[in-house]
Formats: C-alpha cells, sequence, structure tokens
C-alpha cells in the first residue's frame, strides 16, 4: 500500500510539474536564474535531504518491478540534496550546462511519461 500512495504522489507532481514547466517556458528560465544563489541551493538541498532520506527510510524496496521506481527516486533525492548541500559549485556549473542545452523539453516529457507510468501502477497495481 505504501508504494501505492507513493507512487501516486510521485506520479502525479511528476506529470503537473513537468507539464507545467513545459509550456511555461519563462518559468523554467525563472527559476533557472534564481538557483544561481548558493542560499537557493542550501534551501533545495536541505529540503531534498529531508525528501530523500525520508523515501529511503520508508521504502527502501529493491524489487525486480515497479516499485524500485520509487525508490530509486527516492535515492535521487537524497543524492541530489547532498550534491546541492556539499558541492554547490559543481551543481551550479552542471545547472548552466543544462539551461544552456536543447535537451531540457526532452527530459521533461520523459518526466511526464514517468509520471505517467508511475500513477498507472500506483492506481492499479
Amino acid at each position: 500500500m505504501l508504494s501505492n500512495y507513493l507512487a501516486e504522489i510521485w506520479g502525479i507532481s511528476l506529470v503537473v510539474i513537468c507539464f507545467a514547466l513545459l509550456i511555461k517556458e519563462k518559468h523554467l528560465k525563472k527559476i533557472f536564474n534564481q538557483l544561481e544563489t548558493e542560499e537557493s541551493f542550501f534551501m533545495w538541498g536541505m529540503t531534498s535531504f529531508v525528501i530523500g532520506i525520508s523515501m529511503i527510510l520508508a521504502h527502501n524496496i529493491w524489487v525486480k518491478n515497479w516499485q524500485i521506481i520509487i525508490t530509486i527516486l527516492g535515492w535521487l533525492s537524497l543524492i541530489k540534496g547532498l550534491s546541492l548541500l556539499f558541492m554547490p559549485e559543481l551543481v551550479k556549473k552542471y545547472t548552466k550546462n543544462i539551461e544552456k542545452s536543447q535537451f531540457l523539453p526532452y527530459a521533461l516529457v520523459l518526466g511526464i511519461i514517468i509520471g505517467l507510468i508511475i500513477t498507472y501502477f500506483g492506481f492499479t497495481a
């Protein structure tokens, strides 16, 4: 049941946020501009770390089915949080490269697809 609940949360969140950023490109540019401060990196780092550690403690399930996606999202959140907290310069450099690339819209579409898949499993599994 916890896997389903977390899949519903992650899935719906991914779909809505990625879709909003895809159609509102000006917001995406503002977000990248705001991410340039070290204070915002620290706040996002704390938030991502707390989400990641909470997910790992509640759902660290390594099985060969859809539930592993939830576990991987938790680990990615933890890694992102630690990176933002301890390596903000590296993340800032990486963020600049992402902002300039043509890859971002495709990543957002991929996020929507993954979100839809997770949402499907959350409601039907």
